[in-house]
């Protein structure tokens, strides 16, 4: 036996040195992970090493509520709630999306009747485009959060910073059961945006736009079978003063036909997207995140010379 033989060595392997970089990494990098890949125990020990509970990334300003809300972590989420992370300041990204926005984007409803269930007030917090959750709400054509904000006294007419109200994104993404209900509980129908177009010259079929027509001529029972919950799980939510922004001055025009392509978004995931549009006089309305499409998501060109919207500021992941 050779005594004076070399040990051999174990080569690192890549999955080794990607550890040893995390452990060198700082507890604020380190939480920020944690938060991302949902590891509840991880969490709770790195929130002791940084000042910060909410430690927003410095990028993006997302906060360790708001990685654990994007991928959808209810545990983590519910615990960060009741160890306070929202206390001293409500958690808002360098764009303004609020926790809220991000539950609706991402769909994540237990998340979102958790968090509004302690804070109802951030309904009226609104981005730096102008979005509130309604709008969110609208676009992503879930009916049940709607109804959830309504009921709790989110502005039905509240528009973002083009002058496009929850009706507007409601037609122009094809969603009946919202336009349904945000008519029955009386938005505004034919609110113009900051182009002088109305909800119905958004709408992304014939047969939507034929729809909101027949829905604007209805009278509405506000007990019957449209009313909005006011419960969620028995949960009760308190009511809170609102008020009507973006009412502008009749004005009648029809928008050109539209085409739409194919586009890549960043995140990966797929949105529901509406069929091309039928209708002779739709025009095209912006996606308000753009991040929640993924490769078959949809980009609206114009075939003719109206006035374009301005796309909005998509939300990026962290």
């Amino acid at each position: 036996m050779n005594l004076y033989a070399k040990k051999s060595i174990p080569k690192a392997t890549f999955f080794d040195l990607k550890r040893a970089a995390i452990v060198r990494e700082s507890p604020s990098v380190r939480l920020r992970l944690a938060a991302i890949q949902g590891n509840l125990a991880a969490v709770k020990r790195l929130a002791k090493m940084t000042p910060d509970i909410q430690n927003p990334d410095p990028e993006n300003g997302y906060t360790t509520l708001m990685l654990a809300t994007r991928y959808g972590h209810v545990e983590l989420v519910n615990w960060l709630l009741d160890a306070g992370h929202e206390e001293e300041m409500i958690s808002m990204d360098n764009q303004g999306v609020t926790v809220l926005m991000l539950a609706i984007l991402y769909n994540h409803e237990e998340i979102f009747y958790s968090y509004i269930s302690r804070y109802p007030e951030v309904i009226h917090a609104i981005s730096r485009d102008g979005c509130s959750a309604l709008l969110v709400a609208a676009q992503k054509g879930n009916a049940n959060l709607v109804g959830s904000l309504l009921s709790i006294s989110a502005d039905i007419d509240h528009t973002d910073n083009e002058g496009n109200s929850a009706l507007h994104y409601a037609a122009a993404w094809g969603h009946p059961k919202v336009m349904e209900l945000l008519i029955s509980q009386g938005c505004h129908v034919d609110l113009q945006n900051h182009s002088h177009f109305t909800a119905a010259d958004y709408a992304y079929s014939l047969a939507i736009k034929d729809h909101l027509r027949e829905l604007s001529n209805m009278s509405f029972d506000l007990d019957s079978t449209m009313s909005l919950p006011t419960t969620h799980g028995h949960r009760q939510y308190p009511m809170s003063s609102t008020s009507s922004l973006g009412l502008h001055p009749p004005y009648n025009t029809s928008g050109p036909m539209i085409t739409r392509t194919t586009s890549h978004g960043t995140s990966g995931l797929d949105s529901p997207v509406p069929r091309a549009s039928t209708s002779s006089s739709s025009i095209p309305i912006p996606n308000l995140f753009a991040e929640s499409l993924g490769s078959t998501g949809s980009h609206y060109m114009y075939s003719g010379s109206s006035p374009s919207l301005q796309d909005m500021s998509s939300v990026k992941t962290r």
